[in-house]
């Protein structure tokens, strides 16, 4: 396994990385590879490139018949299609009270920094899906109440995507899924006065379905103003968090760690927070934690109840930011942008 800190400006987010990211950038000034096929080609309408999935979700592909969508209902369609498709969302769509049932092998990318959903996106017993480069909000709760919701599926990457009030969570990961990467988003909550949860990971102990899956990636996400709790939460899973900027003023603590969990944190930046992490394990099923020197917590202590324990080890290269440069580099690059 390769870890290598680079500076701001260097390739981020290891081998799988197919473009050249600025701070997280990845619009149509990156260098793509022409090697990397439809999955990395330019999406039709959109200033975008699609990125190249990594960490657990490596091999991530997602859709390749391009079409672009300016209403909700064609984007229903689409996405609810079982052809292998390459979404562009133009446009802010609202959809309604139901959510939207994403098929596999779809890429659904945002045209611009302005297009994004209202409303649930649900992932359910699928596989093979890429989300990027979209602003998404849920304030009325509409489908399972979530962002996005992945539930028993598998090879999903979620990149560079702005989440703003879902009245559940903001992104959850449930139900046996497994080798999920989310990357390069922004999370935060700018009216919402409740449930201001971010990231489930395993959504219940007597879940014991979870077990040997849950292995998820969370790199150079932004935790903005707003968020409270969760972020991630984790019962049973397999989760490596690195970069991470964890800037939530007045959260009630940022990683939880619950039943039979492995959790390794590394590089990440603690801002002000009250708790870095929190135990929510049985005294049966006590999840683990294992934190690098390359954590940096200012204005917050390293928790003292939980050793720093021996953890899976991530099956994939990558490459880190210093923890000194992740509150420029991260809050300059995640999200739709």
């Amino acid at each position: 396994m390769k870890k290598t800190m680079l500076p701001i400006g260097a390739l981020i987010a290891g081998a799988a990385l197919s473009c050249l990211i600025i701070a997280g950038c990845n619009k149509t000034d990156t260098v793509s590879n022409p090697d990397e096929g439809s999955a990395g080609e330019r999406a039709p309408s959109s200033e975008f490139t699609v990125a190249t999935a990594n960490g657990f979700a490596a091999g991530t592909t997602g859709g390749t018949t391009p079409i672009t969508v300016t209403t909700a209902a064609a984007f229903r369609t689409a996405a609810e299609s079982s052809t292998s498709q390459l979404i562009t969302v133009s446009g802010n769509l609202n959809l309604g009270s139901s959510q939207v049932n994403v098929k596999s092998n779809k890429t659904i990318i945002g045209a611009n920094s302005s297009s994004g959903i209202i409303g649930c996106l649900r992932l359910s017993g699928v596989s093979n899906v890429i989300i990027q480069n979209l602003n998404i909000t849920n304030p009325s709760g509409a489908g399972t109440g979530d962002g996005i919701e992945i539930s028993g599926s598998t090879r999903v990457f979620v990149h560079k995507c702005t989440f703003t009030d879902c009245s559940d969570g903001e992104c959850d990961i449930v139900r046996a899924s497994d080798n999920v990467t989310v990357s390069w988003c922004r999370f935060r909550y700018a009216s919402q006065s409740s449930h201001k949860y971010v990231n489930l990971i395993g959504n219940g102990d007597d879940a014991t379905g979870d077990r040997g899956k849950l292995h998820v990636t969370m790199h150079h996400n932004w935790y903005d103003a707003g968020c409270v709790e969760r972020m991630p939460r984790v019962r049973f899973g397999q989760v490596h968090c690195y970069n991470n900027y964890y800037a939530a003023s007045g959260s009630n603590y940022c990683i939880g760690v619950g039943n039979e969990s492995q959790i390794k944190v590394e590089n990440c930046y603690f801002q002000n927070q009250a708790r870095a992490w929190a135990n929510y394990s049985s005294s049966s099923a006590q999840g683990r934690i294992n934190w690098n020197s390359g954590n940096v917590f200012s204005g917050t202590s390293i928790p003292t109840w939980a050793p720093n324990s021996s953890v899976f080890t991530p099956p994939y290269s990558y490459s880190m930011n210093t923890g000194s440069t992740v509150p420029s580099t991260v809050s300059g690059g995640a999200g739709n942008r």
